[in-house]
């Protein structure tokens, strides 16, 4: 083989690593979405089981967890459809709620 074709069998190659590579990791970012859906499904039986009343001095932030789930959904979709070529404001995040247990005051 002539040094050229050498070079093109190279790069195709290393392109179709690269392509395997990104392809593996989107499916896994998929599958991690899906996990993340199975979560918000588990929250809403948990919230219609929950028996909390005004007596209760602590409980569960349901909403808070759904926003973040919703928040770390939207950073994965973004990451794999991406919409434009410009970076993303890493500014624009937002920060996740962390805590999800209340006091009632």
């Amino acid at each position: 083989m002539n040094p050229l074709g050498k070079k093109v069998l190279l790069t195709v190659s290393v392109s179709m690593m690269a392509l395997t590579v990104q392809a593996s990791e989107n499916a896994q970012l998929a599958q991690a979405i899906k996990q993340l859906e199975a979560a918000q499904h588990s929250l809403t039986r948990a919230e219609a089981l929950a028996q909390t009343s005004e007596k209760n001095r602590e409980y569960f932030d349901y909403q808070a967890a759904r926003r973040d789930i919703n928040a770390i959904k939207s950073g994965i979709n973004q990451y794999i459809n991406p919409t434009r070529a410009i970076p993303r404001d890493p500014n624009a995040s937002r920060r996740l709620q962390e805590d999800y247990t209340k006091l009632r005051h």
